[in-house]
């Protein structure tokens, strides 16, 4: 008798840390503020440029850190601000990305799947031939949360900057000169993985 009752309070105790479980990932999550910081790597797909030389064997794969502010202003749309530092491995580019975001969430609750979307500026931060270019980043991805009001979040999606750089060339005939430098085009395209921690404002 005594082993029967031991056994069916440990069923019962599992239950009710189930079913609290459940519970609490059904909780309105989506109010309030939460800021987050991300690590990402592009796995580098293409790179078009409109100068004559080969850009075969240049690799646009990339890595950086973000940090991000936003806010709900519904229990299914976040928007916010973000900043970091991103590195182009081939040709080589260190920018400080400015970017405004916005994340579509499935569920109002702890534990959700979403889209996500943010554009702005990769501006120049140590390079002398290339110049800030636009960045824009779109994918889907999943919260997951861990405790209390901190949370895992992680995305996959595609990423392209564009951006200018000069180098020197020459152009036959009269026109030439040894000094002659020219603006080319660089686009870079890379499927981007991402794991994030947020930490939200409300419990």
């Amino acid at each position: 008798m005594k082993t029967l009752l031991q056994t069916l309070t440990v069923i019962t105790l599992m239950a009710v840390s189930t079913t609290t479980a459940k519970a609490q990932s059904r909780l309105i999550r989506n109010q309030g503020f939460f800021y987050g910081v991300e690590g990402f790597y592009g796995h580098g797909t293409s790179l078009r440029s409109t100068h004559r030389y080969d850009v075969a064997n240049f690799s646009p794969s990339s890595y950086g850190l973000k940090v991000s502010t936003n806010w709900f202003s519904g229990f299914h749309f976040s928007s916010g601000l973000t900043a970091g530092v991103l590195n182009y491995e081939s040709p080589g580019m260190l920018t400080f990305p400015l970017l405004v975001n916005g994340q579509g969430y499935l569920s109002k609750g702890a534990n959700t799947p979403l889209v996500y979307a943010e554009v702005g500026y990769g501006l120049r931060f140590n390079h002398k031939n290339q110049d800030k270019g636009l960045l824009y980043e779109a994918g889907i991805g999943y919260r997951h949360r861990i405790q209390r009001n901190n949370f895992w979040v992680v995305k996959a999606g595609f990423q392209g900057f564009h951006n200018k750089e000069w180098l020197w060339d020459f152009e036959l005939g009269e026109n030439f000169d040894p000094n002659h430098y020219i603006w080319y085009d660089l686009k870079r395209q890379t499927i981007t993985l991402t794991l994030g921690f947020y930490y939200s404002t409300r419990y």
